[in-house]
């Protein structure tokens, strides 16, 4: 039963992804806009803390000011690249010639095979496609996330209504605040750790005079997301793009120098003393989850991929029966089993 259990939820997950990943996206966000929501109403003004319909309007304010800072960002930039885009293919075009010399003229014939196969203008009807996707799943989200925010604080009522024991409905509603607690407060610092590793990186692009520093920048932030991976991937498309934008190798250097660095110290040093052990995953989770969830999902899901599992990490370790559930994905199982004994498992 419990092979066919799992066989028909990840049916689910790969015929419903057009339903269930932008709900998953909403309510990711959601749980960002609320934890942001939590610390501006934290904020004493005159003694007094803020009220929570100002904290939510001033939330989202700032939310949305974030998401047209990014817009004006972006678009803001498309101009430059039409303008630097000839410059990076005849560039381009003299380290091919470069590499050709290097290989003979044997591997040559592959390698100039592999490049009309990889050719980019076939692939730009599916990637118009997947854009008009994107941007229509945006609005959906969109949609999701106003409805979210209106019904948060319908939870507990709802709760006593659905449980006739009023102490069991306590005791849900205790499960799903430790939930919302933890991925609340991961989404926060990472949202924070990603933005002092995307300004950090944008001082070293923008000093060594990288081309489009403030797009690599947010990319880099965004990628921050993804654990290791996305790290890694950080510090490689802008080390490749000095390739083609320098006549000098040395560039390419420094940048993967100092990206490195910034990755290493915000993530090995800055992270671990800020995050600490709240969410307690195994390395070994974390890389399984991102490869799942990215089969399924793709990109998103990579994004996605950390908080899922660490939801149902704390889920399970507050349901005695799947405790081995919570062991297993735990990267210290005495936390877990510790977490048994709190009143909310009990």
């Amino acid at each position: 039963m419990l092979v066919v259990a799992f066989g028909v939820v990840l049916a689910c997950l790969i015929y419903g992804r057009g339903f269930l990943l932008p709900l998953a996206v909403a309510l990711l966000l959601t749980t960002l806009l609320n934890a942001t929501v939590d610390r501006i109403a934290r904020i004493r003004f005159a003694g007094r803390t803020s009220p929570r319909w100002l904290a939510t309007i001033l939330g989202i304010g700032l939310v949305s000011l974030c998401f047209w800072f990014v817009f004006k960002i972006l678009s803001g930039q498309a101009d430059a690249v039409s303008a630097a885009w000839p410059r990076y293919i005849e560039r381009f075009e003299i380290l091919i010639g470069d590499v050709v010399k290097f290989i003979g003229p044997t591997a040559t014939a592959k390698f100039e095979q592999a490049l009309r196969e990889l050719n980019p203008t076939n692939r730009i009807p599916a990637l118009l496609g997947s854009a008009g996707s994107l941007l229509a799943s945006f609005g959906l989200v969109i949609i999701y996330i106003a409805f979210l925010m209106a019904g948060r604080g319908q939870l507990t009522r709802k709760l006593i209504i659905l449980f006739a024991d009023t102490a069991s409905a306590k005791d849900v509603h205790k499960l799903a605040t430790s939930v919302a607690t933890g991925i609340q407060r991961y989404l926060w610092m990472k949202t924070l750790l990603s933005i002092l590793t995307g300004l950090s990186s944008y001082i070293v692009l923008k000093g060594l005079g990288v081309d489009f520093a403030e797009t690599w920048s947010f990319l880099i932030f965004m990628l921050n997301y993804i654990p290791n991976i996305g790290s890694i991937l950080g510090v490689v498309f802008p080390a490749l793009l000095a390739i083609v934008q320098f006549d000098t190798t040395w560039q390419f250097f420094v940048i993967a120098v100092f990206l490195s660095g910034i990755q290493f110290f915000i993530g090995n040093v800055i992270e671990p003393a800020i995050m600490g052990r709240s969410l307690n995953l195994s390395s070994f989770v974390i890389i399984l989850s991102l490869t799942f969830w990215g089969t399924i999902w793709g990109l998103v899901g990579m994004f996605l991929s950390v908080p899922i599992t660490a939801m149902t990490m704390i889920v399970c370790s507050h349901i005695p029966s799947w405790r081995w559930v919570a062991v297993l994905l735990s990267n210290d199982e005495q936390l877990t089993l510790n977490s048994l004994d709190s009143p909310t498992a009990k």
